[in-house]
């Protein structure tokens, strides 16, 4: 009798023991998977903010003249092109990509064209500096505007991999 209330002591240590094992076991799955979650979740918000630094440019605006509404394109300046052309060519080195020519679906390389210039990212000072002079004002001396014609997002990695943009004609 007393091995046998022993024998049942031992069996129910056992399976509290398991019992505690398998409630350790589910609330790390549950608390690994709200990781994971929260993770995602903060990376798709780096990249939302990634891509808006360039797709804040692409769209329209409504003004209102003379009563009426007006629809026209986000106005851009030389200098905001500028900016974004150092920030793409920042990027490309960061992720070593400077030798690449044109963007693709599996890297982090962002092209930039201005009119016909297809990799505006990679002039170099001088030449932005000159596309400034000639570009930021007018005949009339005053802003002269681009606007963003077109950008595509990689479906890979989710970012802003090219962006166009073209004088601003009214």
């Amino acid at each position: 009798m007393e091995n046998a209330s022993k024998a049942l002591i031992m069996a129910s240590s056992i399976l509290l023991g398991i019992m505690i094992i398998s409630v350790g076991v589910a609330l790390y799955n549950t608390f690994s998977q709200l990781a994971n979650n929260t993770m995602e979740r903060i990376d798709e918000t780096k990249i939302s903010e990634w891509n808006n630094r360039y797709t804040k440019y692409h769209g329209t605006i409504t003004l209102e003249e003379n009563g009426k509404a007006k629809v026209k394109p986000i106005p851009v300046t030389a200098h905001e092109i500028v900016s974004l052309a150092n920030h793409s060519l920042e990027n490309n080195k960061y992720y070593e990509l400077e030798k690449q020519n044109t963007y693709n679906e599996n890297t982090y390389y962002i092209q930039l064209q201005v009119e016909k210039v297809a990799n505006f990212e990679k002039l170099d000072e001088k030449a932005k500096n000159k596309f400034l002079q000639e570009n930021s004002l007018t005949e009339n001396n005053e802003t002269k505007y681009y606007m963003c014609d077109f950008y595509e997002i990689s479906k890979v990695t989710k970012r802003v991999m090219y962006i166009k943009f073209v004088e601003y004609k009214e």
